[in-house]
Order: structure tokens, then sequence, then C-alpha cells
């Protein structure tokens, strides 16, 4: 924060605002309405709060292009987890392989028993290690236990936290049971396309529901259903 405020004190159109360490906060939705006080929605787009928002992933790429002229052919990715005898972060081309991260953090310490591609609350399990760096990487996370696959689900005890703790404001209990009945009328009409899938409705929900996945699946039915139209 220092070197920024440093780095653009000498220009008055910029102004290097602090917001509290919470997540999702870094969602795009969440960074307008912190730092505007404006609201969107899933139809909407930032320009229409008068806002553009890049990450500093996507500032550098387009600083290389601007500047030198370069395409985008590498990611800063982390390689993390109690799984890991070195975790780091590196600078690697895009399609290089899952398996030289490992080898370049060491390899694995313990055999890992869950692989997750991105965040802890955001990524997706993977299975195997031939995989390529993309463009979106961000993370290889390896762990020595799967929490999630040791708790079985059960049935919603209407406690309501799931509501409490979703930035979208939406029900994840209803969008879930809409997203398990394939019920795309009832999904829509409960505003299932406001879910940012962050993933807090399935980490606080004491049944252990799978909310996110389902909802995140119903969102991709929908999306194809809308571009086939």
């Amino acid at each position: 924060i220092t070197a920024m405020q440093l780095a653009s004190g000498s220009e008055p159109r910029m102004e290097v605002r602090v917001l509290e360490t919470k997540y999702p906060q870094g969602a795009e939705r969440m960074l307008i309405y912190a730092c505007t006080g404006a609201e969107i929605n899933s139809s909407q787009l930032p320009a229409d709060a008068g806002c553009i928002v890049d990450n500093i992933d996507t500032v550098t790429a387009i600083y290389q292009a601007v500047r030198f002229g370069e395409p985008l052919m590498s990611r800063i990715v982390t390689v993390t987890g109690d799984a890991v005898a070195e975790p780091c972060n590196f600078k690697v081309r895009i399609g290089t392989n899952y398996h030289e991260l490992i080898e370049e953090a060491g390899g694995f310490k313990t055999p890992p028993v869950k692989i997750v591609s991105g965040g802890p609350m955001m990524g997706f399990g993977i299975f195997d290690l031939d995989v390529p760096t993309t463009k979106t990487s961000s993370a290889l996370l390896c762990m020595t236990k799967d929490d999630v696959s040791a708790m079985e689900p059960s049935a919603c005890i209407n406690c309501g936290k799931c509501v409490e703790a979703c930035p979208g404001r939406v029900v994840p209990r209803l969008l879930a049971d809409c997203a398990e009945h394939y019920d795309e009328e009832g999904f829509l009409k409960n505003n299932g396309m406001e879910c940012c899938e962050c993933g807090c409705c399935s980490y606080i929900c004491p049944a252990k529901r799978p909310l996110t996945q389902s909802i995140k699946s119903m969102r991709k039915m929908v999306l194809a259903s809308r571009k086939k139209k």
C-alpha cells in the first residue's frame, strides 16, 4: 500500500483506496460497491456504474502489450498446500504442465489426497496433473486431507446461515434446490444469476450441502441455453 501511495502521490487524478481484508471483497461487484457505493447486477457491466475493474495481472498484461508489443505468454502461479515440499510462487509460460510446477516446488513430501486448481474457495478439484497452465491459472493447492469428501451432506435444516453469508443477497438453499431439480424457471425467478460463486454458502452450511457447486452447474446450463437462442 505504501509503495502504491508513493508511486501515485504526484498524480492528482489517482487515489489509493485501502479496503478491509474481507472475502470476497476482491470480486468485481463487491469492489465497485466498496469504492463507490454503486450497485450493479449480473445483467450490467462495471461501465454502467462508471467504473472499469482490472486486476493486477490484467494491468501488467496491458502494459506489456502496449509498451513492448508482447502478448500474454506467462502467469504467476502459486504452488502450495501441506503436501508440497517447498511451496512457492512461479512465473511460468502458458502451457507449462502442472507436473513441472510440482517438480520445481520440490515434489510431494506426502502423497496428496486432494488437488485443487485455483484457491480453496473457488478452485475446482482435478484428478490428474497432466494439465497445462492456462491464462486463467492462479494456483495449485495440494492437500493431504479431503475434508469435503469426508463430510456426508445431510438435509437442509433451514438455519439461514447461507443467506447471511451470501454477498450476492440471494437464497442459496432455494437456488440449489432448483438446480437439483433442473428448474431453470425457478432458478431465474430466485435471481440465480446474481450468484458470484464465491463458495461462502458451502463453507458455512452446517448440513455440508454442496450449494455452490449445484448453483454453478445450473448457471452454466442457463448461459449455454442463452447462447443457443
